[in-house]
């Protein structure tokens, strides 16, 4: 039961964290982090929603992986040992920086309306840091010397670059959610312009995440071992994992494709009902695998890779 809520609270964490990176800069590289996104992308409100998640779901994290390494339930507490984790092991390291980036979030959001683009600036530097604490704390931090620093900054780009998918997900369905929005040309022609000015942006994210994915196959698996990758949980997990981001791609591609220039039309045509609805279905489809891939980057952070056995 320890280990499905390490999973499940890990899970949560990868989502919440992701978002609180990937949606400033989604706000910076789409719409220039200026106020025009506040009626439509409330980023000041969903930072501090997200920062206040994050801090409850990283101390209650804690305090289950310090009960379940000294054996004792989570409602009796060893503060001996919750003291030794806090200031001595990467794992309590990593959630005193996390909190502190969660701290500095939450002051952007109260600071947003002075300076926008400075607050968010400020709100993506901080949630890569939390963000990449999960990393630190990870497989990829359980290399050595340079080739274990290579692993890590792998690990940590592939992070951020699926925090940063995931993100631009969220808001393109923010964006376009609702049945009052078809009434909205305004609101429908920021989303059509952010849809478009994403292209790029998607092509360089997809690229870091093949690039980082394989480098991270090479530390975690090894050539040795992928031909028997079926034969374990691990390799099952990450083949699964594979099938749902090739899936996530090819929704990508139609979205990118079809979807966004059938909007553009739609919209010089004064009728956007339909591909609304449409880019609606492929964006929450897209969103839920990529929930069920964190879930299962959760799962194997908690399995032994097959290169360790």
């Amino acid at each position: 039961m320890t280990d499905i809520a390490i999973i499940a609270i890990r899970w949560a964490l990868y989502i919440d964290l992701g978002l609180l990176f990937g949606l400033p800069l989604f706000a910076l590289y789409t719409l220039g982090g200026d106020r025009i996104e506040r009626g439509y992308l409330p980023i000041a409100a969903m930072i501090a929603i997200l920062a206040l998640i994050g801090a409850v779901l990283s101390v209650v994290g804690f305090a289950i992986q310090a009960a379940s390494m000294a054996g004792l339930p989570l409602l009796h507490p060893d503060f001996a040992l919750l003291r030794d984790l806090l200031g001595g092991t990467a794992l309590g390291t990593a959630l005193q920086v996390r909190l502190a980036a969660l701290l500095v979030l939450l002051l952007c959001a109260a600071l947003y309306d002075r300076a926008p683009r400075a607050v968010t600036i400020t709100a993506g530097v901080a949630g890569a840091l939390a963000l990449g604490t999960l990393a630190w704390s990870g497989h990829g931090a359980a290399g050595e010397g340079n080739a274990g620093w290579v692993q890590l900054a792998a690990d940590l780009v592939h992070l951020l670059a699926a925090g940063a998918w995931l993100s631009a997900i969220a808001a393109f369905f923010t964006l376009v959610a609702g049945k009052a929005v078809t009434a909205d040309i305004q609101r429908v022609r920021i989303a059509a312009l952010c849809l478009r000015g994403f292209a790029i942006t998607g092509t360089v994210l997809v690229g870091l995440l093949l690039v980082t994915g394989i480098g991270n196959g090479i530390f975690l698996i090894g050539p040795a071992h992928i031909a028997s990758l079926w034969q374990s949980t691990y390799g099952l997990l990450l083949l699964l994992k594979l099938a749902l981001f090739a899936a996530m791609l090819g929704l990508a591609a139609l979205n990118r494709y079809r979807l966004t220039p059938a909007l553009s039309l739609a919209i010089e045509q004064r009728d956007t009902r339909l591909a609304l609805q449409v880019l609606r279905r492929s964006l929450l489809i897209e969103g839920g695998l990529a929930v069920i891939i964190f879930g299962l980057v959760a799962w194997l952070g908690t399995l032994a890779p097959p290169i360790s056995s």
